[in-house]
């Protein structure tokens, strides 16, 4: 199989530009307005309004000057302060019901964004969720999220996007008021220089080059805050994997206590601590210097604001209340650039964070999905069979398997064994189309069974993993997968597993639910009882093929003669196979394939297998035959 090829080079470690960054927050903004059509809008009227409100106080501040000062009736002047109280009010009720409204939005969003990213890797194909490049994709996904709060929602919320929009809202309001202030006239016989155009040239070249300065100092903020941020998150990985995991979680207490571990993990914290510390004090070093940078030149333009209009009112260009209007107007033209400056900073830092996410959108299926439906047969007449299939993993030089040929007949029940690394657990993989052969083929009933719908072959099977999973659901979901549980066809599929003794003494019996993640009242099992479930979620599924993949490795010698006992009732007439590293346990099994680096060596029943003299299955039994005689009777069970 070719190496999973849909995962994009890492642009993090790359020297992203302008463009290829605008373009992630573009696409941040479409993403967004899909999965929440209110948001963008809500963003756009809460920075709309907020913006807006300053300039009223500013418009109706100069009328109201200019009035007192001309003699003006209270006729005319108490309607602009009314005015002026009145659409100042209606503006800030306006913009907190905006804002609330808006946090709303925001978590609906990030929980609509988390169900997209959940919904890839449950339907994803497992070779994608085992390639390491893809879970370190999704750790750091994760980390960004929790550690720094990066989300759609983040990057398009208070931090970012409204006050980009407010920046960019806050200057034009503050241009069409100030705007009149660069064509203002005065007195030319009087001061010729200061009525003609020069102050307003260089005034205008002097915003212009404020304008690309506040920009180059942001992004370059950005670059060093974005490293030490990144550096941070690594910090935490560590921490979280020891303290989260290692340190409160009772799997590993008792190791911890008994081999005294204490003094390890408690140097460990506190190296994780200082060099969280010294990342944290660079990175508020490096905040400062920038942020301070940005207010010089924010300070220094708003002085020369205050010069270039009090040198225009010298001229008699316009009277005191403009005064009022074109000095703030200009104020709030360098608080939106200053705004604008760092949000746009704050939207940029959040580029790395978006990439991890559209990585994990743009994740493509690796497996072909063939047309063809997998006939429904109640006598389970299915016949899989494996030409010349040799197989190695994505990124590994060595062969897993190599030229592997044979057939899987009818009803019938095939042992697989060999030693660790041997090709076994691969060769499932294989069987239930986790992945595909490099090179062969596998037929089902004579078809390749990458032309078999891909959902309607994996329903052929009932699988227990060497590595199974439960989950703290109730017990019946568990054996049922599904919240629908048949309960007679549930318990009998426990009773069958070994399993009915300890079901009557759960309280809640079917219902019951496992482990306490989610609820206090939850049971937990040991590992032989989880296994057990296992073997009963199989049984349930009653699909015609079943694989056992060492299911009784956690089960004691009597249980598990138990299991071996009544395997033939539990699989009844349909095909079977069981992967074991116990010889012993094989011999209800009709055939017997011998793996040994990726091939098959050796293949027959056990009494033919044990006769040929000097073979791999031979040693591996008089191995284990040896060491169940030093032991007690009840462990010759395995031996009968």
């Amino acid at each position: 199989m070719a190496e999973q090829t849909n995962v994009q080079t890492n642009t993090k470690q790359k020297k992203r530009s302008l463009q290829h960054d605008l373009h992630a927050l573009w696409r941040a903004v479409k993403l967004t307005q899909k999965l929440e059509p209110k948001m963008l809008p809500l963003l756009a009227c809460s920075a709309l309004c907020e913006a807006a409100n300053p300039f009223v106080g500013l418009y109706f501040s100069a009328r109201i000057v200019d009035g007192l000062l001309s003699g003006a009736a209270a006729e005319t002047i108490v309607p602009l302060i009314l005015w002026t109280l009145g659409l100042t009010l209606f503006f800030h009720l306006l913009g907190k019901g905006l804002s609330r409204a808006r946090e709303v939005v925001e978590e609906r969003l990030y929980s609509r964004e988390l169900h997209l990213v959940d919904a890839v890797f449950l339907k994803t194909d497992y070779e994608n969720l085992e390639n390491p490049r893809i879970q370190n994709l999704a750790r750091d996904y994760r980390e960004g999220v929790n550690m720094r709060g990066a989300n759609l929602a983040y990057a398009l919320g208070d931090d970012s996007l409204r006050p980009l929009l407010q920046g960019a809202f806050t200057i034009v309001f503050a241009a069409v008021f100030a705007l009149p202030l660069f064509f203002a006239g005065g007195d030319a016989a009087a001061h010729p220089f200061l009525a003609g155009p020069g102050p307003a040239i260089l005034m205008a070249l002097a915003i212009l080059c404020s304008v690309f300065l506040s920009l180059f100092i942001s992004r370059r903020g950005m670059q060093k805050s974005w490293a030490l941020a990144r550096g941070m998150l690594r910090v935490n990985r560590n921490f979280q994997y020891v303290v989260g995991r290692l340190i409160t979680q009772y799997q590993s207490g008792k190791e911890l206590r008994l081999y005294r571990e204490q003094g390890l993990f408690g140097r460990f914290i506190s190296r994780a601590l200082n060099t969280c510390t010294d990342l944290l004090k660079k990175e508020t070093g490096c905040e400062a210097r920038y942020e301070g940078l940005a207010a010089g030149i924010s300070a220094l333009l708003s002085g020369l604001s205050y010069l270039f209009v009090a040198l225009k009112a010298l001229t008699g260009a316009f009277g005191a209340g403009m005064v009022i209007q074109y000095a703030g107007a200009i104020t709030r033209f360098t608080t939106g650039l200053t705004d604008f400056a760092g949000a746009f900073s704050n939207a940029l830092e959040q580029v790395p964070y978006l990439e991890d996410l559209y990585a994990i959108l743009d994740l493509k299926p690796v497996l072909y999905s063939g047309t063809l439906p997998v006939e429904k047969r109640d006598d389970n007449d299915y016949v899989i069979e494996f030409h010349h299939v040799s197989f190695r993993y994505p990124g590994a030089s060595e062969w897993a398997l190599r030229d592997l040929s044979m057939q899987l007949k009818v009803g019938k029940h095939l042992a697989v064994v060999g030693r660790n690394g041997s090709g076994k657990t691969t060769f499932i993989k294989l069987l239930c189309r986790l992945y595909d052969p490099t090179e062969g083929e596998i037929t089902l009933n004579g078809i390749d069974i990458r032309k078999y719908r891909y959902e309607e072959y994996l329903a052929i099977f009932s699988v227990v993993f060497q590595d199974f999973a439960l989950f703290s659901f109730p017990l019946g979901q568990n054996v049922a997968a599904s919240t629908a549980v048949d309960e007679p066809r549930a318990k009998k599929c426990l009773d069958e597993a070994g399993f009915s003794d300890r079901l009557r003494t759960l309280p809640k019996g079917l219902a019951t639910p496992l482990y306490k993640n989610f609820d206090p009242d939850g049971v937990e099992v040991s590992g032989g009882e989880a296994q057990k479930i296992a073997i009963a979620r199989a049984l349930y599924k009653n699909a015609p093929f079943v694989v056992l993949d060492e299911p009784t490795a956690a089960l004691d010698p009597l249980s598990e003669a138990e299991i071996y006992e009544r395997f033939g009732e539990m699989v009844g007439d349909r095909t079977a196979v069981y992967i074991s590293h116990r010889l012993s346990s094989c011999r209800f099994c009709d055939d017997i394939a011998v793996f040994d680096r990726g091939q098959i060596v050796q293949r027959g029943s056990h009494e033919t297998l044990l006769s040929q003299k000097g073979s791999l299955y031979e040693k591996l039994w008089n191995a284990q035959a040896q060491y169940y005689a030093t032991h007690s009777k009840e462990d010759e069970i395995y031996l009968q």
